[in-house]
């Protein structure tokens, strides 16, 4: 075998390739080298790309609206609207807006009072609501994959008109939610629809939703 060319200065020795003695061979050598290179390099990131998508891809969530004017078995079910995820990955649920017939809705009484003849009188509200009305927060909260959660659900025992209207009014029910997997990803959404917004960051929701408020 044979030694590459050394060049001695005055301080060090440096080995240098060996050159074929063809100038244009010796650049399209070097250039071959240069590419594969820069071939490698790419192909290493894209590698990297793909492996953070796919990581992204199993970590996804996907939250859904719970539109229901009979949520158990019985002949009249309960009436409810809610929220679950349908990813594969654990949901933070930033904020939820609620609007019926397009207007927004400050809390589950207040959807009653627009929607279903809920009297404004709050005595009167609390002795209908006693038994049958339930509710859960759900900003700033985390939805397993396969979790639901129930913002507003009222319960059909006694002859309550206001809970007849409920169930034929309940499809009028819109949202607008924005929620983010654990990797910050953060989108908006109606719900509804498989659309949705991604965004930097949640903002603060403009019309805030309480479902416990009156």
């Amino acid at each position: 075998m044979t030694e590459p060319p050394i060049h001695v200065s005055g301080d060090e020795a440096h080995a240098h390739p060996r050159h074929v003695g063809n100038r244009w061979i010796d650049l399209s050598l070097a250039l071959a080298a240069i590419f594969i290179s820069g071939v490698s390099l790419f192909v290493a990131i894209e590698h990297g790309k793909t492996e953070r998508q796919l990581v992204a891809a199993n970590s996804w969530p996907f939250v859904r609206a719970i539109i229901s004017n009979a949520r158990t078995d019985e002949p009249e079910g309960d009436v409810a609207i809610g929220v679950s995820n349908g990813g594969v990955g654990p949901a933070k649920l930033q904020s939820l807006q609620v609007f019926y017939r397009d207007q927004p809705v400050a809390s589950g009484v207040d959807l009653l009072h627009r929607c279903c003849g809920l009297p404004a009188d709050p005595a009167a509200a609390a002795r209908m609501l006693s038994g049958r009305f339930r509710y859960s927060v759900v900003d700033d909260t985390v939805l397993r994959p396969g979790e639901e959660n129930l913002v507003v659900e009222v319960r059909r025992a006694g002859a309550e008109p206001f809970v007849d209207r409920f169930s034929s009014e309940v499809k009028y029910v819109t949202f607008r939610a924005c929620y983010c997997s654990v990797f910050d990803e953060c989108w908006v959404s109606d719900l509804r629809s498989t659309h949705v917004e991604k965004v930097d960051v949640c903002a603060a929701p403009q019309h805030p939703f309480e479902p416990n408020g009156r």
